[in-house]
């Protein structure tokens, strides 16, 4: 069982005496390898919003050549991963959030499927909730099975190390329980219809062969009429109604937005023609 941990911290603080007694508490319970990967020690430039990564590729990133695709690898070679950032100013440090930006076309392209997930915030006063719903959000949309929310306030005040080990027993367990059980998880109704409103776009509107989003969701099979969902499992009659109601809603914005050429669309979007005022 491998697990990768991305550190999003600028400094080896408290998030990494935490993670070092969750690998300690991990390992107690099964073998398992476990490895760090600390964002302040990798080479990721930031990204420039060029759009690119969307609607060329990713391979068309100015700073594709950096560790982007390393990282991508260990994500790819692990069962499990766990996202751990202290709070910096109610959010994500710089590192975290840029790591998640130049990944951010996965959002359009989810890959990780199969992959458990968990989110581990240590705070000092506030934020952390906030951060690790962000880490749900974000796990969720590139396809990772995500478990469990940590969040641990690190201030020295008596009995702490006691409450934040109670804690983290329990997120070992439940994470270990989802890495050797089912990866696949029943989806959610935001998970359904945020399929169903990508497949409308390109099944029907939005069909370009020379956009990567088009070509990743045709190539994974994903426009094919009978396809419910990014990989096989039951759909509640609940969801499937609630999602095909919102997408008939969605199909006029979508023959509205995508009348003239999708091609040129685009064109005119990233050379910032979209907006005439």
């Amino acid at each position: 069982m491998k697990i990768l941990t991305i550190m999003g911290g600028p400094r080896k603080g408290y998030g990494t005496i935490v993670m070092e007694k969750l690998e300690y508490e991990l390992k107690l319970l099964q073998e398992v390898e476990f490895e760090y990967l600390y964002l302040k020690d990798v080479n990721l430039e930031s990204c420039r919003g060029c759009l690119n990564c969307f609607f060329v590729g990713e391979e068309k990133c100015p700073f594709a050549k950096d560790d982007r695709n390393e990282i991508t690898d260990k994500i790819n070679e692990v069962d499990g991963v766990i996202f751990m950032a202290p709070a910096y100013a109610m959010h994500v440090p710089a590192l975290m959030k840029n790591f998640f930006d130049r990944l951010s076309y996965i959002f359009h392209r989810p890959c990780f499927f199969g992959k458990i997930a968990i989110g581990i915030c240590n705070q000092g006063i506030s934020g952390a909730k906030y951060i690790t719903s962000y880490f749900n959000l974000v796990a969720d949309s590139w396809g990772f099975n995500f478990v469990n929310r940590l969040e641990l306030l690190t201030v020295p005040y008596g009995g702490a190390e006691k409450k934040m080990t109670t804690k983290i027993q329990k997120t070992c367990k439940i994470f270990l329980k989802a890495l050797n059980g089912q990866r696949y998880q029943k989806p959610s109704l935001g998970g359904v219809l945020a399929f169903r409103i990508r497949k409308l776009l390109y099944a029907k509107y939005w069909i370009d062969e020379n956009n990567a989003d088009y070509k990743y969701w045709f190539e994974q099979g994903w426009l094919d009429d009978d396809k419910k969902y990014y990989y096989d499992v039951k759909i509640g009659v609940r969801k499937r109604i609630i999602a095909g109601l919102i997408c008939a809603l969605v199909k006029p914005k979508f023959k509205h937005l995508f009348a003239d050429d999708p091609e040129l669309v685009i064109k005119r979007y990233m050379k910032l023609e979209s907006l005439k005022f």
